[in-house]
């Protein structure tokens, strides 16, 4: 077996090598003066059975792309299998059509995943784990709030109250708060369609420290808004984290001036408030 690092997660790779135990071989790649994405390998894949470690986070279209070229170029090479580790899978979203007409962008991704290659896709904390059952490939979602939990336990972040939102994140919440022995909590948000704007609904609490969870940070409108709930209730310290961390649009700034103390996201993600690695927890779903 041999471990492929895609040119959008090659720190990723670099991590669970040693971890699995494998080979490393980084894809050569560069963009053409028209955008236009390159592939090549370095050496001969025939005969391999192949685990590429590409993410999808932005640029969403040209991390896909060279997915693709990855798969499909390993197999007319002569690779035997072809796995994808998407430490952060994107379009995840629209697993459903909300209004009529519109694409189920997840369905088409995983359909073009398959159709470039791939037997089969391990991601991270994906944001509507329920597609698995209609996914056109074997999907495996790895869950990485153990690893954050450990993290925080590393961190001295003892017994905050744990609070998320909605009935994905109070699964999320209930397994960190396990682990670190606490007691947790969960708001209610409803987001406008048209407007975007986000409204959340927190009941009273009593604490002095509360750490936010989701499995997604991406403008930030909805940690804002618990953020707040929070301080407005008497909480002293705030902590917002995530698996994913998008924060665009400014969402990081925003955050920290509703008063959170500091932003804890894992490496999924290149962003600049990593503190933790989902290396070993992929790693460990890969080994089994």
């Amino acid at each position: 077996m041999l471990l492929v690092a895609g040119p959008a997660s090659q720190y990723i790779a670099e991590k669970m090598a040693p971890l699995l135990n494998l080979e490393l071989m980084k894809v050569e790649s560069k963009t053409f003066p028209d955008g236009e994405s390159y592939i090549r390998f370095p050496k001969s894949v025939e005969g391999e059975d192949l685990v590429v470690v590409q993410g999808s986070h932005p640029p969403q279209d040209r991390h896909l792309i060279q997915a693709f070229l990855i798969a499909h170029n390993a197999r007319e090479l002569g690779a035997r299998s072809v796995k994808l580790v998407a430490p952060y899978l994107a379009y995840a979203r629209q697993d459903k059509r909300f209004l009529e007409g519109e694409a189920v962008s997840i369905l088409t991704v995983l359909s073009l995943l398959r159709a470039s290659g791939y037997d089969s896709v391990y991601t991270v904390n994906i944001h509507s784990p329920w597609i698995a059952e209609e996914s056109p490939i074997r999907l495996v979602n790895v869950k990485a709030e153990g690893a954050l939990a450990a993290h925080l336990l590393e961190a001295g972040l003892e017994k905050p109250l744990i609070v998320s939102v909605g009935k994905k994140g109070e699964d999320m919440a209930s397994s960190v708060a396990r682990v670190l022995g606490a007691d947790y909590t969960f708001a209610r948000s409803m987001r406008d369609r048209e407007t975007g704007v986000v409204r959340v609904e927190l009941g009273e609490v009593s604490a002095d420290t509360a750490l936010v969870v989701d499995d997604i940070i991406s403008t930030g409108g909805t940690m804002v808004e618990v953020v707040k709930a929070l301080k407005s209730r008497g909480v002293r310290r705030v902590y917002a984290a995530c698996i994913h961390a998008l924060l665009v649009d400014g969402a990081a700034k925003k955050i920290l001036d509703a008063g959170a103390e500091r932003i804890i996201a894992s490496d999924t993600i290149p962003n600049d408030y990593m503190e933790f690695t989902v290396a070993g927890v992929l790693a460990e779903a890969l080994s089994k």
